[in-house]
């Protein structure tokens, strides 16, 4: 059985992974948002997913040390690796300390804001593209301009992880920082694409100027929301 689904949280995807083995349903391989699965016993296998230092290898100590621990490697994808364990081994966690969590997704920021930046850049070059007469560089933004917001969003979403854990660790609420920087962004992005646009509306087709209108006003009105959302 094959599924296509695409996940930034790697909480959410090990939920999900548990849940379709928990249905008899085993990982056996992935592939740009396809997941590859073959039947299992219900429950056999506890998935959990690692974040490497390197793009698509593991190190032998790391190889070895899950060896070890009788856990399986079953993807290597990207920096994503991920994880199984037979249920019967008995339970099954990676980090088992709050600052090695912390740390953990620490790291995980990391690569979601080295991507954001990228993209961001990626995003420029291409926006310059369009005004420049070429009328893929408009497609490619709009589409740069999505992975964009998932980047950042992503980066905010592990910002609450960490600061849920470092509130655990020291018993003190942590104050809670970063959406209206996130909804700043999305807004800039719109209006910035929108401006872009009106410049050089009549050089282009209506084919690629009104998805690019719809996207941009899509992004101020989401970054509008998560204004008025932080405000309440």
């Amino acid at each position: 059985m094959i599924r296509f689904k695409l996940y930034y949280d790697k909480d959410k995807e090990t939920v999900w992974l548990n849940k379709m083995a928990s249905e008899g349903w085993a990982l056996k391989n992935y592939f740009a948002g396809f997941y590859k699965f073959e039947p299992c016993e219900k429950g056999e296998y506890i998935y959990q997913i690692d974040l490497g230092d390197t793009l698509y290898s593991v190190s032998d100590e790391y190889r070895e040390l899950m060896g070890e621990l009788d856990v399986e490697i079953v993807v290597l994808w990207g920096y994503w690796i991920i994880l199984r364990k037979r249920a019967a081994d008995g339970p099954f966690e990676l980090y088992t300390d709050v600052d090695s969590e912390i740390e953990h997704y620490r790291k995980i920021r990391r690569m979601f804001k080295g991507a954001a930046i990228i993209e961001l850049l990626a995003l420029f070059m291409e926006l310059f593209g369009g005004l420049t007469g070429n009328d893929f560089g408009w497609v490619f933004a709009l589409l740069i301009g999505i992975f964009v917001i998932v980047c950042v969003n992503a980066v905010f979403r592990t910002n609450e992880v960490i600061a849920r854990l470092e509130e655990q660790k020291s018993g003190i609420e942590a104050e809670k920082k970063g959406g209206n920087t996130l909804a700043l962004i999305i807004t800039a992005i719109g209006l910035l694409t929108n401006s872009c646009m009106l410049l050089v509306e009549e050089s282009i087709s209506p084919i690629i100027s009104y998805p690019v209108h719809i996207f941009a006003i899509i992004m101020m009105a989401v970054g509008i929301v998560l204004t008025v959302k932080k405000e309440n």
